[in-house]
């Protein structure tokens, strides 16, 4: 990963560093629109903020970057050499799909198996600095 050939492997990695996090800043702008659109009913009152059509422009343009990859090249002109087009999308929406599976294991499915639950609990490091812990508590 540190020094990929070029070709596929570099384009690939690029790929896939790229399209998550489009997916990642589509969601942040639409939360930022939605906070945005509630603040009265949230008491939300931070010490700055984008204005609404600046969101709207960057949720816009991220939705676009996670739909195109979908759109299948013409004739010549595929990223990779010898590998799918949309394979860098599948492979990142992948990695999501195994992340949320983890947390329902983690979050969900083991307190019920193993009768606790998970509370969040904040201690004091030898450094002096806070930090938030989960911790296994019976029931």
């Amino acid at each position: 990963m540190l020094a990929p050939p070029p070709g596929d492997a570099y384009n690939f990695l690029l790929n896939l560093i790229s399209y998550p996090l489009a997916i990642v800043n589509a969601f942040v702008s639409a939360g930022l629109i939605y906070l945005y659109l509630n603040e009265k009913r949230l008491k939300w009152n931070p010490p700055f903020r984008a204005t609404l059509p600046v969101a709207v422009l960057f949720l816009l343009s991220n939705i676009y970057l996670v739909i195109a990859p979908y759109i299948p090249p013409d004739g010549d002109d595929n990223i990779y050499n010898d590998l799918p087009y949309y394979l860098h999308c599948v492979v990142a929406l992948g990695i999501f799909a195994l992340g949320a599976i983890y947390w329902l294991v983690w979050t969900i499915i083991l307190p019920k198996i193993g009768n606790y639950r998970l509370v969040v609990k904040t201690t004091l490091g030898e450094d002096g600095w806070s930090r938030n812990q989960f911790v296994k508590e019976k029931l």
